[in-house]
């Protein structure tokens, strides 16, 4: 028996679309609206010296790239990058101007301006500068997987 070729056609095509599966709907401004929260919430662990909650805003394998300082890969050098940091007296504000969510819904990056200052034993430090901070889903979950800072004034003694 021969099939019409309209007939074939349209069990080619069914055929083939049925073998593809339909992409999950991300929702854009509920994941940009989670991280925002996660950012008050991150400030406010901050403010506390809660090392363990902000730990909990980092990918265990996350990186840390702090202005003017090394590389601090994962959690445990992240912890102690922090506890150097936030004992030294610092008043830290930013500001997230850009979060941007993939279409996927599963990466996702920040963007934004900082203000500091920080009391040493030679006096007060205060810097201005930007960051980008790079988000991953991991287990359903927001990370932070990259968090990079760099300093809007230019080097002393120089």
């Amino acid at each position: 028996m021969l099939i019409p070729k309209t007939l074939f056609l349209l069990l080619a095509l069914s055929t083939v679309g049925g073998g593809c599966s339909q992409r999950e709907v991300v929702d854009i401004e509920a994941e940009t609206a989670a991280i925002r929260e996660m950012g008050r919430q991150w400030r406010d662990a901050l403010v506390a010296n809660d090392f363990d909650a902000i730990l909990g805003f980092y990918a265990e394998t996350a990186m840390e790239m702090p202005a003017n300082t090394p590389i601090a890969l994962g959690h445990q050098a992240i912890r102690a990058w922090y506890e150097s940091w936030l004992t030294a007296g610092v008043v830290n504000i930013w500001t997230t101007e850009v979060i941007e969510v993939a279409a996927s819904g599963d990466l996702a990056y920040e963007r934004g301006t900082y203000d500091f200052s920080m009391d040493t034993p030679d006096g007060s430090i205060e810097d201005v500068g930007k960051y980008v901070l790079i988000w991953k889903k991991i287990a359903g979950q927001w990370k932070a997987i990259v968090d990079i800072s760099n300093s809007d004034l230019p080097l002393t003694g120089q």
